[in-house]
């Protein structure tokens, strides 16, 4: 190990002094050797440590050999710590090309990534494990992921077309109009980020050169909802889109996107954003905070009530688990939310420029 060391520690040196250019043939020679597991040469190996040795050997002989034991033990946990190094980076550059952030886990601990809440997180990270005893599960897990990672590349490569993954019954912001291309995000009702993202779109003219649709995605934080109310108001969203479907009405804008914008463009009566409110709400404050939107919105009181029962049904939470599996096995995001549009995946929040010129 300690010809691996002198070779990068002689590299460094050989870039900034002249006089260490010369050694470096012979380093390269051990280092390759050493890394194809063929011994290394001896007389460079023992020519490292005399140079490191000699002073000590003047002053106090008898430490020489302890000395020479912990250089070898120093050189092996620096290349340990190189080599861990090496796959952290390698790891952490797969993950940014592939998802946007290089913490699948927790796209927020990522200062790279584009903002977003984190789908990941359900599982134990690696240290977690370690730190629990779990050593073959916590390596079992990280090499797991980075295979996972490894075979999503192909589809980052792709064309994407937001249609595909629309659901038969999907809506549209504004209303749907025929010649504007697809656009589809996942979206979580309770996400900061997928509120700042509508506010974009309406500032940029997104929706109006893009027929906008959306699944409905709310996010698993382990022990329940990231976010209390949104599966509660995810399937609201749900019912009434199969609701308007049945009534023949989803080519306009219907009342899943006026749920939508007063929920992340409005502000509640204590001065809170409509979104932090709802995310703090009981589920029977955000139930008749819904229906009075619905009202609002001009649906009458038995539509209102066929809704509310259809938001309950079998029917709608069979909707909800095939829209997540749409995401987690087709788009493969880790990020909310995630936009498809101009023929590529975005994962996180996308800024008013970057939809202003989106194709």
């Amino acid at each position: 190990m300690v010809c691996i060391v002198a070779f990068f520690v002689v590299l460094v040196l050989s870039a900034v002094s002249a006089k260490y250019r010369k050694l470096l043939g012979k380093a390269w020679g051990c280092f390759s050797r050493r890394v194809t597991f063929r011994a290394c040469d001896t007389s460079f190996r023992d020519d490292v440590k005399t140079s490191m040795l000699a002073p000590l050997a003047i002053r106090a002989p008898r430490l020489v050999k302890p000395a020479s034991i912990a250089i070898e033990v120093l050189a092996w946990l620096m290349v340990l710590s190189l080599v861990v190094s090496l796959y952290l980076l390698g790891r952490s550059g797969l993950n940014l090309f592939v998802y946007g952030t290089c913490d699948k886990q927790d796209t927020q601990a990522c200062t790279l990534a584009a903002q977003a809440c984190s789908i990941g997180g359900s599982e134990p990270g690696f240290w977690e494990s370690v730190g629990h005893g779990d050593v073959l599960g916590a390596f079992g897990r990280e090499f797991a992921s980075v295979g996972d990672t490894i075979s999503t590349i192909p589809s980052r490569l792709r064309e994407w077309d937001a249609a595909e993954f629309a659901s038969p019954d999907a809506t549209y912001l504004g209303g749907y109009v025929a010649g504007r291309p697809v656009a589809l995000e996942v979206l979580d009702p309770g996400c900061r980020f997928c509120a700042e993202l509508f506010r974009n779109m309406r500032a940029s003219g997104f929706d109006e050169t893009h027929n906008v649709t959306y699944i409905a995605y709310p996010i698993d934080g382990g022990f329940g909802p990231k976010f209390a109310n949104s599966p509660l108001i995810a399937s609201y969203l749900t019912a009434i889109r199969a609701w308007e479907a049945a009534h023949g009405t989803t080519t306009a804008e219907t009342g899943d996107w006026y749920i939508l914008e007063q929920l992340f463009t409005t502000v509640a009566d204590d001065g809170r954003s409509t979104q932090e409110w709802m995310n703090a709400a009981t589920p029977e404050e955000a139930t008749a905070r819904l229906q009075e939107w619905l009202s609002a919105d001009g649906y009458a009181a038995d539509a209102v009530a066929q809704i509310a029962v259809l938001a309950a049904s079998p029917e709608t939470a069979a909707t909800l688990r095939a829209g997540r599996t749409v995401v987690e096995d087709d788009i493969r995001t880790v990020a909310i939310p995630s936009l498809i549009a101009g023929g590529r995946l975005h994962s996180g929040l996308v800024d008013v420029d970057a939809l202003r010129d989106m194709p």
